[in-house]
């Protein structure tokens, strides 16, 4: 090969030292800059995303401190009917199908099963129950579908 080169005229031995310099530079960009210039870009949109939950979850935290923080007793609305009843009325006033089996458990709770039910909307349910003093002692929740969960769950007034 060394053989060949000498025999190119001096013009011709230039277009091949460029030629070989471009293919160096693309080698070089191929194999290391654009990887890393990449891997750059993958975990700053990353940070950024958790950053983002991030704030979404002090945000959230703030929230409920003001509002009288997790787990406290203080309920911020009162009732007086019998709480299978209240969860009757909270279920219809969410617009969540009504629950396969919703009965009395003792003086101050309820008993309640859904085959099928929303989630995002159970949830909501639950934490406007709590709203009124009330609290889950025990529950059992199983995916259904996508959004989707059978529940089973005691709630009863503290």
């Amino acid at each position: 090969m060394k053989d060949w080169y000498l025999r190119q005229t001096p013009r011709d031995r230039l277009i091949v030292i460029a030629v070989g310099a471009l293919v160096v530079l693309g080698l070089l960009y191929a194999l290391l800059w654009y990887p890393i210039a990449n891997k750059l870009d993958v975990t700053q949109r990353a940070i950024d995303t958790k950053r983002e939950t991030l704030d979404f979850v002090r945000e959230g935290g703030a929230r409920i401190q003001g509002a009288g923080g997790v787990g406290g007793n203080a309920a911020v609305n009162t009732s007086d009917k019998a709480p299978y009843l209240l969860v009757d009325e909270i279920v219809r006033k969410a617009g969540v199908t009504a629950p396969d089996r919703n009965e009395p458990a003792g003086s101050n709770g309820a008993r309640v099963q859904f085959g099928e039910v929303e989630f995002d909307k159970l949830i909501m349910v639950l934490a406007e129950l709590e709203s009124y003093g009330m609290q889950v002692t025990n529950m059992t929740v199983s995916r259904r579908d996508p959004g989707l969960v059978s529940a089973r769950f005691n709630i009863e007034k503290s």
